[in-house]
């Protein structure tokens, strides 16, 4: 992802750029995970079960590659949480469709 011409005027310095970039392909990767992980957790019902699974599994996939990103892990929990709601919403409409009843 290359940010250098659109971010310019927020940053001083190509440093700040790169850092940033780095910081959404991170976010990018862990977006990954969080997808992959609600496909191998789904099943019919228990939405918060599955999403605490989902949780752990991200994770543990952050802790054991050393993942570190400069926020708090409570914001980025809270992050990872909202990406897993939109993430299964989105798959219910567009991919889990069920028959909408009349």
């Amino acid at each position: 992802m290359n940010l250098g011409g659109i971010c310019r005027p927020l940053f001083k310095s190509k440093r700040q750029v790169k850092a940033v970039e780095e910081f959404l392909n991170v976010l990018k990767d862990v977006k990954f995970v969080v997808d992959s992980a609600i496909v191998l957790v789904e099943h019919p019902g228990d939405g918060e079960n599955k999403k605490s699974k989902v949780m752990k599994i991200v994770n543990d996939f952050t802790s054991e590659n050393g993942i570190k990103l400069p926020i708090p892990s409570a914001i980025l929990n809270w992050i990872i949480g909202e990406v897993i709601d939109m993430s299964v919403r989105w798959l219910n409409e567009n991919f889990w469709k069920k028959e909408k009843q009349n």
